[in-house]
């Protein structure tokens, strides 16, 4: 049956025509399924020839007043990269009258710029615009031997066309999504950093603390092989994991002593008030829960909820992680900086009991395999 379709010339049959609908369906389902502009291009230039006959097939653009002739399949080479005024070309045509043009023979057409197609296979064209009303290109399909497109070429043609002129506007609104997300995102981030500092300014011994932390779980979290967004993810919540503490008075934050057991319970509430912080902002939910559980330990005697393995979100035990190393080898109000050594040594000896042990590995590989070193 391909061969049929790529060498019709004659007005379909009944068997013809519900094969090609079958393909042009299946075009279809595959056009309004893309987001990308490639795409959109390379399945229209390959679908055109097969349910035209056709021995070449071009897909064109308009540029201001020029045509750019972006993507084409063909028996030889036609015009693909290059750009023709408007007025000069059928394509140009095609889109300024807003209707299809097609055409037996070239020679004998005053809208044919014969040069061009001297040096090509081309004898005779069928070209629609992409979208009727307001045109944004043009999909052209031609023959090496004399040849009147039929009404069901022309149809099938159109058809992809239009579906093509929706598949490029949902391209385009999905480029102008990504651009308004991103820039979002960053805003977002921007308002997470200066929580951050807010908190750090609280508390000058610990100042740079979620930063660094941030960059310790997203290292870990690429050791581990997480995708891009998850360690993302890891690394917004250790900028604010302890956006908490912004409610905890200054004094117990850089006390230079050992806390009293009713000052830690009330340092103890921080994830809590740092969950309540972000939880009804959309943007920080995932980074909310992270938050509320990185104190959580891996055989359940964490806080605030004894939450232990499985139960405690992988993200939030890798910030858990990042906190106490990041904790052991820096300067606290209540003594100097432990050192890699020591963060090491708390780390393996309680792998399986505090912390989970494939972070512990995560690490362990970084540190001593990689000579990875926390940024300052």
């Amino acid at each position: 049956m391909d061969d049929v379709l790529l060498n019709r010339r004659e007005p379909f049959n009944n068997s013809i025509y519900i094969y090609t609908m079958e393909r042009l369906l299946h075009v279809v389902q595959e056009l309004s399924a893309t987001r990308d502009l490639t795409d959109v291009m390379d399945i229209v230039r390959h679908s055109v020839r097969d349910l035209t006959g056709s021995d070449g097939a071009t897909f064109v653009l308009r540029e201001n007043n020029f045509c750019y002739y972006a993507e084409e399949d063909a028996i030889s080479p036609l015009w693909k990269g290059g750009r023709f005024p408007m007025e000069s070309c059928i394509s140009g045509w095609v889109m300024m009258n807003q209707k299809p043009a097609v055409i037996e023979d070239i020679f004998a057409d005053s809208r044919i710029p014969i040069d061009v197609y001297k040096k090509t296979f081309v004898k005779s064209l069928a070209m629609v615009p992409i979208k009727t009303n307001d045109p944004i290109g043009a999909i052209g399909c031609y023959w090496s031997e004399n040849h009147s497109a039929t009404p069901e070429q022309i149809k099938v043609l159109q058809v992809l066309a239009d579906t093509a002129a929706i598949a490029i506007d949902n391209s385009h609104y999905q480029s102008v999504i990504a651009i308004k997300a991103r820039q979002l995102e960053e805003a977002m981030d921007g308002t997470m950093l200066a929580i951050a500092n807010i908190v750090e300014h609280k508390d000058l011994y610990t100042s740079g603390h979620q930063r660094r932390v941030a960059m310790i779980s997203m290292a870990v979290a690429e050791e581990m092989g997480w995708s891009p967004d998850r360690c993302e993810t890891v690394f917004r919540a250790g900028i604010v994991h302890d956006i908490g503490k912004i409610g905890i008075p200054s004094e117990l934050l850089s006390k230079p002593a050992k806390l009293t057991p009713f000052e830690f319970a009330l340092v103890k509430t921080h994830p809590e008030a740092g969950y309540k912080i972000l939880k009804d902002i959309p943007f920080f939910l995932p980074t909310a829960q992270i938050v509320l559980q990185h104190h959580e330990r891996f055989n359940g005697s964490g806080y605030p909820y004894g939450l232990g393995r499985d139960k405690i979100l992988p993200e939030a035990q890798v910030v858990g992680v990042a906190d106490v190393f990041e904790s052991m080898i820096s300067h606290r109000p209540y003594r100097p900086a432990l050192g890699m050594e020591a963060a090491m040594d708390e780390l393996l000896m309680n792998r399986g009991i505090l912390y989970n042990p494939d972070i512990v590995d995560a690490v362990v590989n970084l540190v001593k395999d990689k000579g990875y070193r926390v940024p300052e």
